[in-house]
C-alpha cells in the first residue's frame, strides 16, 4: 500500500481551524472591549445592577429576612434615630471635613448651591433655572434652611431631595448629625 505525503491537522480540518481562530479572534476583541469600557470616566462605568450592594439578600431555599420590630433594642452597635440632634453645635470641624468630601460638589464650599455639578446641571438641562426652578434650595445658608428643625435637615441628608442622593447608608448616624452642625455653622460665617 502507498501512502501519499502525510497532511498536518491544520490541512486535514483547515475550515474548522479558521473557524476557531475568528472564534478567538471575536472573544478577544469583546474582552478588549469590556476592558476599555471599564476604564471610562465615572465611579460605576458599568453599572448594571444599581446599587446591588445595597438590596437584602437570601440564599436559595431560605426565606427573606423581615426587618426588626419597631421597639427592638439594636445588637449591631448602630445608634437609634432620634429627632433631637444629640450633639448640637459640637465638632464643626469634623462636620466640616465630611462636607467637603460628600457635598461641595453641589453645594459649593461655601454651600452657595454653586457647586460644579449644580453648575453643570444648570448649563446642561436647566436646572435651577426659571424654566425648571429648584423644588428645594440648594444653598444652605438661605432662610429656608435655617428655619428647619435639625430633624428636617437630618431627613433630607438620609434620604436624599429630588436630585441629592441619599446618604443614609453611606454615612453613620453620627456623620448625618455632623453634617447638621456643619450646616449650620455656615449661617454665621
Amino acid at each position: 500500500m502507498t501512502f501519499g505525503p502525510r497532511k498536518s491537522g491544520e490541512q486535514l480540518l483547515g475550515p474548522v481551524w479558521r473557524r476557531l481562530g475568528r472564534l478567538r479572534l471575536l472573544a478577544l476583541l469583546a474582552v478588549v472591549g469590556l476592558m476599555a469600557a471599564a476604564c471610562a470616566e465615572g465611579s460605576y462605568p458599568l453599572d448594571i445592577f444599581y446599587e446591588m450592594h445595597y438590596q437584602q439578600s437570601f440564599h436559595s431555599h431560605e426565606p427573606p429576612r423581615l426587618t426588626a420590630p419597631g421597639d427592638a433594642v439594636p445588637i449591631t452597635g448602630r445608634a437609634l434615630l432620634t429627632t433631637e440632634n444629640p450633639i448640637p453645635g459640637e465638632r464643626v470641624g469634623e462636620g466640616g471635613q465630611i462636607f467637603a468630601s460628600n457635598c461641595v460638589f453641589c453645594h459649593g464650599e461655601m454651600g452657595q448651591g454653586d457647586g460644579p455639578v449644580l453648575q453643570t446641571m444648570k448649563d446642561a438641562y436647566g436646572y435651577g433655572t426659571d424654566a425648571r426652578p429648584y423644588t428645594i434650595t440648594p444653598i444652605l445658608t438661605d432662610d429656608f434652611v435655617k428655619n428647619q428643625s435639625d430633624a428636617a435637615i437630618f431627613g433630607w441628608i438620609t434620604g436624599g431631595v429630588i436630585v441629592m442622593p441619599a446618604f443614609g447608608k453611606l454615612l453613620s448616624v453620627e456623620e448625618r448629625w455632623l453634617l447638621v452642625n456643619y450646616i449650620r455653622s455656615l449661617s454665621d460665617q
